[in-house]
């Protein structure tokens, strides 16, 4: 048995998943290797003197969390209570009968999702967790949630399968970490068959665009809304991207916007501005850090108030079942019918599966602008707006709509 050490854990591989490795110098202390990757220390004992007391195991905590050595001290200190007759796994376990799905849930946001995923995917799960899941399981004492009570809930939302299948692999990963913790032993939202999601590949029609781009401007929405909504289409960027930008990721004389890493799903890219995109952003207001603030201007526009101000659009537009990532797929629809060579497309789009490095999407900037500027003149033509009419920036006009704080 090796001695327990930074690099006997970070050296631990697919082999020894499951397999618990014990230290060679203090007796019952080890470290095993979870499935997800993760690394958890542990301490072994009985509860009790003698063969016919039952073994024990408590997770100590994650490596990473904690040092091996942390975690030798924090075994130490077990072991101690155990020589002096107490029972540390009996104690957690009455304990976790206390705990909740929603305790459960918001220590897998803090401790897992917020250190270890980008600020942007963290703050999704939160709002799926606060929306979805502690509404529906929050109050269950953990030892109370079953698989039959998941999987009714699950059963139910067939109307929105694909969300349901996140909160699903969300909730499923939050009980996995309390079963690696010792707070449970099997984990009742596993062995739920996903509902079948359809691949989605809507595109709106000409008609459609003309009577959302018109919508954008009469509907009572926010200032930051109309923007977010007249740049998706312009740029191709996804949604997170405009709402998380800070006006210094801009730079409007050079015609660019400089994705930041943790912003951007493909990692930090540049996105050139075509014309149109630059006339809007001009005109905006810049009473802010982001480019569309929420309305104390402290923060980006929310999720929720961008979701309330899309479905005023569709319903101002009379157009039904578009969705707001559907203008992703308008750019992208449009560069291809354009002829755009399918590298050059994707690095517009910033597609993780083909994302080049930075030397090649530097030698690509060029035909992308060009791209670009094809597209947006397309999208804005269809809408029937003129890139040359100030009409076409008169959605963000501070003069014209600051008033609109609607939806």
């Amino acid at each position: 048995m090796p001695r327990i050490t930074k690099r006997l854990v970070d050296g631990l591989g697919p082999d020894d998943v499951g397999r618990i490795v014990r230290d060679d110098e203090l007796t019952g202390f080890g470290v095993r290797l979870n499935a997800d990757g993760s690394r958890t220390y542990l301490v072994e004992y009985r509860a009790g003197r003698g063969r016919g007391f039952p073994t024990r195991r408590l997770s100590i905590g994650r490596h990473g969390v904690l040092t091996p050595e942390q975690a030798r001290q924090e075994a130490k200190k077990l072991l101690g209570q155990v020589a002096h007759g107490e029972d540390p796994a009996g104690n957690r376990a009455a304990r976790a009968k206390d705990r909740t799905v929603k305790d459960i849930l918001l220590t897998a946001l803090k401790e897992h999702w917020k250190p270890k995923r980008k600020a942007s995917t963290a703050k999704a799960f939160e709002e799926m967790i606060n929306r979805t899941l502690i509404p529906e399981f929050g109050s269950t004492r953990l030892p109370d949630l079953t698989r039959a009570q998941i999987r009714a809930w699950h059963s139910k939302q067939t109307h929105r399968p694909r969300q349901a299948n996140l909160d699903l692999a969300i909730l499923r990963k939050a009980l996995n970490l309390a079963v690696a913790d010792d707070l449970l032993r099997d984990n009742p939202a596993r062995g739920i068959a996903p509902h079948p999601e359809k691949s989605r590949d809507r595109v709106p029609t000409d008609k459609e665009l003309r009577a959302v781009w018109k919508a954008i401007d009469e509907a009572p929405i926010r200032t930051s809304a109309k923007l977010i909504f007249k740049l998706l289409p312009l740029t191709g960027c996804r949604r997170g991207e405009w709402q998380s930008a800070h006006w210094n990721d801009v730079d409007l004389e050079a015609g660019v916007l400089r994705l930041r890493a943790e912003n951007a799903k493909a990692g930090a890219r540049t996105v050139p501005l075509p014309g149109p995109v630059v006339a809007l952003l001009k005109m905006a207001l810049r009473d802010s850090q982001w480019v569309a603030p929420n309305d104390e201007g402290d923060g980006p526009l929310s999720n929720s108030n961008l979701r309330d101000a899309w479905a005023a659009v569709l319903t101002e537009a009379n157009v039904k079942d578009l969705h707001l990532h559907d203008l992703r797929h308008a750019f992208a629809t449009r560069g291809a019918a354009l002829g755009a060579n399918a590298l050059i497309l994707r690095d517009a789009l910033g597609h993780k599966t083909l994302a080049m490095t930075g030397r090649y999407v530097s030698r690509q900037t060029d035909p992308v602008r060009e791209l670009s500027e094809r597209i947006a003149a397309s999208i804005l033509g269809a809408a029937e707006v003129s890139s040359a009419n100030e009409d076409a920036v008169k959605a963000t006009d501070p003069m014209s709509i600051r008033g609109a704080q609607g939806t």
